[in-house]
């Protein structure tokens, strides 16, 4: 049975389209007459058996220029910055040294990068919805709960997300930040090991993960089971770093009722970013840490601001912490697909001499 014009014009376009899907964009395929020959038809046939790739930009077909495969008509995707970081302003100079340094290092090798506060999350998201898109975003909520929005909005703007801090785990995200219940751990062990008996604990009442479940872990190590507060647990309203001294001092014990042995004898305090405060705190109750009294803070190691070279410190590296983002960030700015997973750092201790061995 004789091949119909429609059965001809789309076997035409059927080996046009293989030759085409194989080869690569700016190739040669067979030209007009070369096809008129090889299917015994007219030109009129083959143009017209042509005419679908042509508007559909899969071949370009030109009068002197012969068929070709067409550039690839999908746009590459354009980036206003390579990575873009938001941060919730707070007052922890720990916090704005870590993104001060790390914007110098990825400017430093040529990545561009944006920078940009906010306080809230409305007014973040709608600020947002303005830029561009981003091959990273970093994002430091310092404690604060982020919302399943927030992060879907940002995710609309960036190829890939790195979160400061573990207090958000299980979403599409790189996660860096330290395991505090390890932290407090340690301090408190290090404290039972020196003799202590009675050890506080202070930190913050938020509801962040990290925080709660801090103080579930302290609750665990002294043995409290009870269903009452625990007399030792304290807890400040407000988030780490916005502390005030009166607040500290207020929960430490006299200086008569540590010699009687009627108050705790050491103090584990997480979410200090100001070492003076403790101080003041100290001063205000006639207490000298590793003489009457033994402190222990969680934070930071090498920020001297925080312990002042004096108070021992249970914690990760700011340095470490540093390498490990700007690590985590320039892969996923390469174009790293690896899955996302949460990174741990380490944990260290320092002794600065603010913990007296009983």
């Amino acid at each position: 049975m004789a091949e119909t014009t429609k059965d001809l014009e789309r076997s035409i376009r059927a080996q046009v389209l293989t030759l085409a899907k194989q080869g690569q964009p700016g190739d040669p395929l067979p030209r007009i007459r070369d096809l008129m020959t090889e299917f015994g038809t007219s030109q009129r046939v083959v143009t017209r058996a042509l005419k679908s790739l042509v508007e559909g930009g899969l071949i370009v077909s030109r009068p002197g220029a012969g068929i070709k495969i067409a550039q690839s008509l999908v746009k590459q995707k354009t980036y206003e910055a390579d990575c873009l970081i938001l941060y919730r302003s707070s007052r922890s100079m720990l916090a704005q040294n870590l993104l001060l340094k790390l914007v110098e290092r990825l400017q430093k090798s040529g990545l561009r990068v944006t920078l940009s506060g906010f306080t809230q999350e409305k007014t973040a998201a709608q600020a947002i919805k303005k830029l561009g898109h981003f091959r990273c975003c970093l994002l430091q909520a310092n404690f604060e709960i982020v919302s399943i929005e927030f992060l879907s909005e940002i995710r609309k703007h960036t190829d890939s997300l790195v979160i400061d801090g573990v207090s958000v785990t299980g979403i599409d995200a790189d996660v860096i930040g330290t395991n505090w219940r390890e932290a407090l751990s340690v301090s408190y062990r290090e404290l039972v090991g020196q003799g202590h008996e009675k050890i506080g604990f202070l930190t913050s009442s938020h509801d962040a993960r990290q925080i709660a479940m801090a103080r579930r872990e302290f609750k665990l190590i002294s043995g409290w089971d009870s269903s009452e507060p625990h007399p030792l647990l304290f807890t400040v309203d407000r988030l780490p770093g916005y502390y005030k001294s009166e607040e500290i001092q207020a929960i430490l014990p006299r200086k008569e009722q540590i010699e009687n042995s009627q108050g705790y004898s050491a103090l584990i305090v997480w979410g200090l970013v100001d070492g003076y405060l403790m101080d003041r705190a100290l001063a205000a109750r006639s207490l000298r840490s590793g003489v009457d009294f033994s402190v222990m803070l969680m934070g930071s190691i090498d920020f001297q601001s925080e312990h002042l070279a004096h108070f021992d410190t249970t914690g990760n590296s700011n340095d470490e912490k540093l390498a490990m983002f700007e690590k985590v960030i320039r892969a996923r700015i390469s174009g790293d697909k690896s899955p996302v997973k949460t990174h741990y750092l380490q944990v260290h201790r320092v002794k600065n001499g603010s913990v007296l061995s009983l």
